[in-house]
């Protein structure tokens, strides 16, 4: 999970940064998080982010103007915005922006944010290139797992299957909804689809009932605490 924090006081960009930390943290998600302190060095990043925490006024220029190119640049990446100056919501009405944050930012608020954009994040469509130059687009709770062969990515979903351009490496930077995990460098895993889970393999439900899954050694701890916190059970005393 890729987020950013624009806002040109470094006391909302801390307390911000420590509250989403904590939340992913909770979550047993991983994340990274930018800061930036003013709009025209976010709009000079390369960098796609899933999720902005941004402020209404920024000093060197208007968070909406900034808003508005983050949304032409990348149109999901969810936008939060963190202000104590109301006066500009009129005009936001023009953007997507997906939670209004009042200053000083809580951990109830932000907490609240993110579980809004987490949903958003969860239901979003993403596209793919084909193998014969096509160009699929899935909604992401369709997918069930993707497996990198020697031949390249496959993609199974709930109505067909694709062989993809995209390689493992750019499919985990799009499928960063919580639901998905990576049990194994060969494998991404949407997670409501595991019917049976042992510390060493993952069976999934049907119609891919047959399909065992490897849980790679090194990554078994990890696994088990984000398959465990993702269906709601007790970490502590499994």
């Amino acid at each position: 999970m890729r987020i950013a924090i624009c806002d040109d006081l470094t006391e909302c960009r801390l307390s911000v940064k420590c509250y989403a930390g904590e939340y992913f943290k909770l979550r047993h998600i991983e994340c990274s998080i930018d800061e930036f302190k003013t709009g025209a060095d976010l709009l000079k990043s390369d960098e796609i982010y899933d999720i902005l925490f941004l402020d209404i006024e920024l000093g060197d220029t208007n968070g909406i103007a900034v808003a508005k190119q983050i949304q032409q640049k990348h149109k999901n990446t969810v936008i939060l915005v963190v202000t104590a100056y109301h006066q500009y919501l009129d005009d936001a009405m023009d953007i997507q922006v997906t939670r209004y944050i009042d200053k000083p930012a809580t951990q109830s608020r932000i907490f609240s944010a993110l579980d809004k954009a987490m949903s958003i994040i969860n239901e979003s469509v993403i596209t793919l290139h084909i193998k014969d130059s096509k160009v699929a687009r899935l909604k992401i709770s369709d997918i069930i797992y993707a497996e990198a062969k020697l031949k390249g990515v496959s993609i199974y979903a709930k109505e067909t299957n694709y062989n993809i351009k995209e390689t493992m490496k750019q499919l985990r930077s799009m499928l960063t909804a919580s639901c998905f995990a990576v049990p194994h460098n060969s494998y991404i895993v949407n997670m409501n689809y595991i019917k049976n889970f042992q510390r060493n393999e993952i069976t999934l439900a049907q119609p891919y009932s047959d399909i065992k899954i490897s849980v790679a050694t090194r990554k078994q701890p990890e696994f088990k605490r984000r398959f465990l916190d993702f269906i709601g059970e007790d970490i502590d005393n499994d």
